[in-house]
């Protein structure tokens, strides 16, 4: 059974707009050249070793196109290494060659970050560190995005502007408030929503502590000065740490003791992996 994400109104409002994009009027190459009645068989092939993640979207939308069946091999979260078939998809050849690059498209970006995902949690396994994302995510990806962490064994921030608050340095900026005006306004406009507040130096963390937050991000900080932080937190308050930190710097964050890290770069920067799908005519 699939993940819930993969019904959501935005995903399928993604899957339109991709379809619109690459399909256009329609595929005029296999309209031209492959019969109406044929159809094909297709493997899924991991050329990399990886990650899986997306897999459900093989049906959501080759099944947009023509009558396809679907065989999954390998579910959302399965390590695999090169050479595995991956799934195999079998039905109408043109729905097939009109959705190849499509669903190539998004099962390699999802199994990209699900893969740097896994690697960044398997550096940390053992401690009691969290890896988790960011809003650093492609426009209209995002609950893909996200899920694609989840599957990697991460855990997500916010999904968007409405369901946390993040009191950064421009929020205060441009309020003119000190930060526990700020926090105390925030509380009492959303009372039920988590509240967390940025820190840049250890002067501003004492006033995130004073202020009473739920979280406390420490932003761009060195490890020896992550370190600081947390005795002087003392266990007061969470702390989260990001900006600039990468997966080989996560033993080392994991080790001064802070509840959170939230890397940009596993949704930003994820390499695609390698996978193919070749096809085969069927009688």
């Amino acid at each position: 059974m699939s993940d819930p994400v993969f019904d959501h109104p935005q995903v399928a409002a993604l899957i339109d707009l991709a379809l619109a994009e690459d399909v256009g009027a329609g595929d005029r190459t296999s309209l031209a050249v492959v019969p109406g009645a044929a159809r094909a068989r297709g493997r899924v092939l991991a050329k990399d070793r990886l990650v899986v993640c997306g897999v459900p979207l093989l049906e959501r939308v080759l099944g947009r196109l023509g009558p396809v069946r679907v065989v999954v091999h390998d579910a959302d979260g399965a390590t695999v290494e090169p050479g595995r078939v991956v799934a195999t998809v079998e039905g109408d050849a043109r729905a097939l060659l009109a959705g190849e690059r499509l669903v190539l498209n998004l099962l390699q970006h999802l199994s990209g970050i699900a893969t740097l995902t896994r690697r960044c949690v398997d550096a940390v396994r053992g401690t009691a560190l969290v890896v988790r994302d960011t809003r650093k995510t492609v426009p209209g990806m995002r609950r893909l995005a996200k899920y694609a962490v989840r599957t990697g064994g991460g855990a997500n921030h916010r999904m968007a502007l409405d369901d946390a608050i993040l009191v950064k340095d421009n929020h205060l900026t441009l309020s003119g408030r000190a930060l526990a005006e700020t926090v105390r306004l925030a509380r009492a406009a959303w009372p039920a929503l988590p509240l967390e507040v940025e820190c840049r130096t250890l002067d501003d963390l004492r006033a995130a502590l004073d202020a009473g937050p739920d979280l406390i991000l420490l932003d761009n900080m060195t490890v020896d000065a992550i370190r600081d932080a947390v005795a002087l937190a003392a266990g007061r308050i969470p702390l989260e740490v990001s900006g600039g930190v990468r997966p080989a710097d996560l033993p080392a964050v994991a080790a001064t003791g802070v509840a959170y890290v939230a890397m940009g770069a596993i949704t930003h920067s994820a390499p695609a992996v390698d996978l193919s799908l070749k096809l085969e005519p069927l009688a």
